[in-house]
């Protein structure tokens, strides 16, 4: 049956893919975010959805069948991205020949990129960056009310995992959290009354996911991004009134074993579980040592063989004493050490400098959209939003090796867009206000002012 209903929107979304690039490529991101395939049991399993959208995605754009198509400029975004890829593809060609899984993991974060380099050439003007967002939130936001209902029906007992595709709970957790500021902006400016409210529901469901993970990373991300998007919002006592609401209702949600779970955050050095994720990271460290341009390869620390040619060596983490020496591998349990061993230190700097250019880029809209007044008032919120988003990532990335989610490359792209648009419509403006002043200077001071024909 479920087969049977995913076939009937297939061939509903299908004619209209064709008709524009633009909802091709809606359809291609929300795909890969909603992971459809694991939903799926019957014929349409085997169904490749996504590759089928992003095809056709570009079959519409080489053949220009969208009126509103956007152009590839050359931007730090761009560079980077483009930067990241080559790096990538360097490292994994020169990947340790024992890593299995380089490949297919190669194989995702190419496609990733080229998803988020797409992105100029069809999300352009507002209502298309608004409908993106939608797709953004439709996407993770689904995961996060499907856990967060199971979360509630169970009195707080269901331990949320999240898809294979998101890795374990730790890693579904950062995920969700990272929604979270987007699911309040289309709490906040879409202009259906429904749509507002199903928003605000869902965001608020998807907290209780996240506390349903039981992941620490997740919570203190999520905490983070609370206190971040008190300090950045115009009105911040309400901002600050919503936040301890928060507060209140997660302490009013969370099981024992959770509270318990999260006590033990301060007593990380004592925490044999933190201390492994320290001796995964020094392995990845002493990997991007021995390999500093190009590093080990996609997933390298999670390579059994090359596990043991590193185990026992610190890397930059020597002044850590974590008493362990596991014979098992590990994952590298942090994005910036998952790069820097996957990449080396070359793709670690490009890597920080990706990230690092969007929240320059969220600091800049929100400046020069001033100049704006309140017609661009939704772009300083929408960058806050996307900040908070990156942030986020930023923070639980710290204890989680997701480097390479496409929801982290949608929204460093989306702000470079936003950008753009906003000086779209700040050169719109002043030349209004220029046709305007002209326009007065052309009138002869002795004049009169008449009324139009049928004033009477």
């Amino acid at each position: 049956m479920r087969d049977l209903m995913f076939l009937g929107a297939f061939l509903v979304l299908l004619p209209l893919a064709f008709r524009n690039a633009f909802v091709a490529y809606l359809v291609w991101g929300w795909t890969g975010l909603i992971a459809i395939e694991n939903y799926l049991f019957g014929f349409m399993m085997p169904v490749q959805l996504n590759l089928i959208f992003a095809l056709i995605t570009f079959l519409m754009i080489f053949f220009k069948k969208d009126t509103e198509r956007g152009t590839f400029s050359t931007n730090a975004t761009i560079v980077f991205l483009i930067l990241f890829f080559l790096q990538g593809s360097l490292s994994a060609v020169f990947a340790y020949g024992s890593n299995s899984l380089n490949w297919d993991l190669y194989d995702r974060f190419w496609k990733e990129l080229l998803f988020a380099m797409a992105m100029p050439l069809v999300v352009v003007k507002r209502y298309r960056i608004h409908a993106f967002v939608l797709v953004m939130c439709l996407g993770m936001g689904f995961h996060g009310l499907i856990d967060g209902l199971k979360f509630f029906s169970s009195g707080g007992a269901h331990l949320v995992r999240g898809l294979v595709k998101f890795g374990d709970n730790n890693h579904f957790a950062v995920m969700l959290v990272m929604a979270i500021p987007l699911l309040l902006y289309m709490a906040s400016y879409s202009k259906n009354r429904w749509l507002r409210l199903a928003a605000l529901a869902v965001a608020i469901i998807t907290i209780a996911a996240v506390i349903g993970t039981r992941s620490r990373g997740g919570f203190v991300a999520m905490a983070a991004v609370g206190l971040w998007l008190v300090l950045t919002s115009r009105k911040r006592l309400p901002a600050l009134t919503v936040f301890i609401a928060g507060i209140i209702f997660v302490v009013a949600i969370a099981p024992a074993e959770w509270t318990q779970r999260m006590e033990t955050i301060q007593e990380a050095d004592q925490d044999t579980s933190f201390m492994s994720r320290v001796e995964a990271w020094q392995v990845s460290s002493a990997i991007a040592l021995h390999n500093p341009l190009t590093g080990g390869g996609f997933h390298a620390v999670a390579t059994q063989s090359v596990w043991n040619q590193f185990r026992g060596q610190k890397g930059l983490l020597g002044f850590v004493n974590t008493g362990l020496s596991s014979e098992i591998y590990r994952a590298a349990h942090s994005v910036y050490f998952e790069v820097m061993g996957d990449m080396g230190f070359s793709g670690f700097l490009i890597f920080m400098g990706l990230l690092l250019n969007a929240l320059k880029n969220g600091v800049q809209i929100s400046r020069v959209a001033r100049q704006g007044g309140p017609e661009l008032e939704w772009a300083i919120d929408l960058s806050r939003s996307l900040a908070a988003t990156i942030f986020a990532f930023l923070v639980g990335g710290l204890t989680v090796s997701i480097a390479y989610t496409e929801f982290i490359y949608m929204a460093v792209m989306l702000m470079e867009i936003l950008k753009q648009e906003v000086q779209r419509s700040l050169s719109e403006q002043r030349a209004r206000s220029e046709v305007q002043a002209s326009g007065l200077k052309n009138v002869p001071a002795s004049s009169p002012i008449t009324l139009s024909a049928g004033a009477n």
